[in-house]
């Protein structure tokens, strides 16, 4: 069943997705304290939009240990715990955490560019663009580790998305 669901849960099918929520529901009932699978739950209900029910599972992730996911793993949860609080309209909450991050994985463009997005959100727009200019300078030649098509979409929708500035 693990192999199983760390495939679904990677898929960018959305069927997949919910059969992937599925199975992590069963083993999450038997394994409450498996932070790997948490997290995978919590990615599954972002893939699908569902922000509100991804952030209990990534306060959950973090409260296991975030540091018990694969190393590789490590900094997207961050991307994804921050963004996920941001888009929930908790903005002191998403930059508090990236921040954090930040701190772990100071060479992460990604992460300051969510930061940005959040400082943007809570209207500091000189913090989020210093932090947004910061990231620019780190990603030359690296990119934001496969955001990009994430980052697109948030600058696109600034003024509306989470709520209307």
């Amino acid at each position: 069943m693990q192999n199983e669901m760390r495939e679904l849960s990677r898929s960018k099918n959305i069927a997949d997705r919910r059969a992937c929520l599925s199975l992590l529901e069963k083993h999450l009932a038997q394994n409450p304290n498996d932070a790997e699978a948490w997290y995978d739950r919590a990615c599954c209900h972002d893939f699908l939009g569902e922000e509100k029910e991804a952030e209990p599972c990534y306060r959950r992730c973090y409260d296991l240990g975030w540091k018990k996911l694969p190393e590789k793993e490590q900094k997207s949860f961050f991307v994804g715990f921050g963004s996920t609080l941001r888009n929930n309209l908790k903005y002191e909450d998403s930059i508090s955490v990236l921040s954090e991050a930040i701190g772990l994985f100071p060479d992460c463009p990604t992460l300051k560019a969510f930061l940005a997005l959040s400082h943007y959100s809570r209207k500091n727009d000189k913090l989020a663009a210093e932090t947004l200019f910061s990231a620019c300078l780190d990603a030359a030649g690296k990119g934001f580790d496969g955001y990009e098509r994430a980052i697109q979409w948030y600058v696109e929708h600034l003024q509306d998305y989470p709520e209307t500035r």
